[in-house]
């Protein structure tokens, strides 16, 4: 899993280059647009666009008769069930080719997750460092605990909760840089990357924590490796990371919104130019 995560990672460090000096919002707005055109050039090749057509015709003429026969409530009724039959027609005629874009749609949103939706620590800033362990005697004593390389201080003793299997530390970013948070255990030692910046916000690859293969954590932000399974470790957790204030305008927009918008936009705006009916 992780190899394909590094190849996809690789692809979109690549796609993101020129944007790097830019504002964030040029890169997104250019990757929704393209986006958009993409997915709906293989919702165009994907779909039955003879049966879409009708069908969308259809629907058409019967929501007209609801209007025209408004004063004949038989005649009335039965436009209704048309319609909901016709209805029933589009949605299954689009939903191959929803099935088809599915996939690439969820690994750019991923793609855009990792960089949109968190921004490096400003010096001073500080979060809250969770880690869930197998064995909660791990909790008692100093069986686990927590390093910082300079760039950050480890700012709290450790709050142990054996209950829950945790324990929980406050971090601190001193300098800008890239820097590590150093996991030691019985097993052996974790590493997390903690990125500090200060001024502009570099548009990087951001994940604010470490899960096995298939956590919440490694599926959502696939960043860095994922835990291996025998080092009794669960899951590392960063509450508090920074999320990225984007704004377009002047409003203050969240980048997963921007991106349906944007990329919903520029399908429909060529669809005519493409021949496709969606």
């Amino acid at each position: 899993m992780w190899s394909i995560a590094l190849v996809i990672n690789g692809i979109f460090n690549v796609i993101f280059a020129p944007f790097k000096a830019m504002h964030p919002a040029i890169g997104l707005l250019v990757i929704s647009v393209i986006t958009g055109i993409v997915m709906l050039l293989i919702f165009g090749k994907t779909s039955n666009q003879r049966a879409i057509r009708y069908a969308k015709g259809k629907l058409k003429a019967h929501i007209s008769e609801i209007w025209l026969f408004r004063d004949d409530l038989p005649q009335m009724l039965i436009a209704f069930f048309r319609v909901l039959a016709n209805t029933g027609r589009y949605f299954v005629h689009s939903l191959r080719p929803l099935i088809f874009l599915m996939i690439p749609v969820i690994i750019i949103m991923v793609m855009l997750g990792v960089r949109y939706q968190h921004r490096p620590f400003h010096p001073g800033e500080s979060a809250l460092v969770s880690v869930k362990v197998d064995d909660p005697s791990w909790t008692h004593g100093d069986a686990v605990q927590l390093l910082a390389s300079p760039g950050l201080k480890v700012a709290s003793a450790p709050l142990r909760i054996p209950d829950l299997r945790e324990i929980d530390w406050r971090v601190e970013a001193l300098a800008p840089g890239e820097h590590e948070l150093t996991l030691q255990t019985p097993a052996g030692e974790i590493t997390k990357t903690i990125l500090v910046s200060e001024g502009k916000m570099p548009l990087v690859p951001i994940a604010p924590g470490r899960g096995q293969t298939f956590s919440a954590e490694f599926l959502t932000f696939p960043v860095e490796p994922p835990l291996p399974k025998n080092t009794g470790i669960v899951s590392l957790k960063i509450t508090g990371w920074p999320t990225r204030d984007l704004r377009i305008l002047g409003l203050k927009v969240n980048w997963l919104i921007a991106f349906f918008v944007i990329s919903m936009v520029a399908g429909f705006s060529v669809k005519g130019l493409f021949g496709v009916e969606v």
